[in-house]
């Protein structure tokens, strides 16, 4: 947990120092607690996602190819991060790919021009002060005849949920709504 505390210091002067552009501020914090993130759970950038309440929708703020997508209704059945948001309740799937979920963002390309499928998938809400304001996920992903990696487990689902409540009060301080 050393590598979050440099982080969070990273992240507190990024959210305190004034010279720095709001949207610049914005994309800087979002980028380091992706890469974190990545890194944490032994995946790459594009597998976290980052979606944030905007009135009765969350809209993506990471991945960044996402960030002009369709918000997702927090009323939905079948989005995992409406569900998660709306129940509170974190949520660990090792064979997603056999469950009923919303694959629309699956086939958005991504930075390198692919498309994958996520197989497993880990995610918690953000709250803030008892205030449920986003959802974090971590996915493993897989194009044709890659192996999605490992299983998720209880304690990475735990450690998501440390992780989150660390950084949601810089994502409440960096977020433009």
């Amino acid at each position: 947990m050393n590598d979050i505390n440099i982080l969070i210091e990273d992240l507190r002067k990024l959210v305190t120092t004034p010279e720095i552009p709001d949207n610049e501020r914005f994309q800087v914090a979002l980028n380091c607690m992706a890469g974190f993130l990545a890194d944490a759970f032994g995946g790459e950038k594009a597998e976290v996602a980052i979606l944030w309440k905007r009135g009765k929708s969350l809209s993506f703020l990471w991945p960044d190819f996402l960030a002009e997508a369709k918000e997702v209704s927090i009323r939905s059945k079948l989005p995992i991060a409406a569900k998660i948001f709306r129940g509170g309740r974190s949520f660990l799937d090792n064979q997603l790919m056999e469950r009923d979920h919303m694959v629309e963002y699956e086939f958005v390309k991504e930075a390198d021009g692919e498309s994958r499928r996520i197989w497993k998938m880990i995610g918690t809400a953000v709250a803030v002060d008892g205030e449920r304001l986003g959802v974090v996920q971590i996915s493993r992903k897989r194009s044709a005849y890659n192996e999605p990696g490992p299983d998720f487990t209880p304690a990475d689902l735990d450690l998501l949920e440390k992780l989150a409540a660390r950084l949601g009060p810089f994502l409440k301080a960096v977020v433009p709504y």
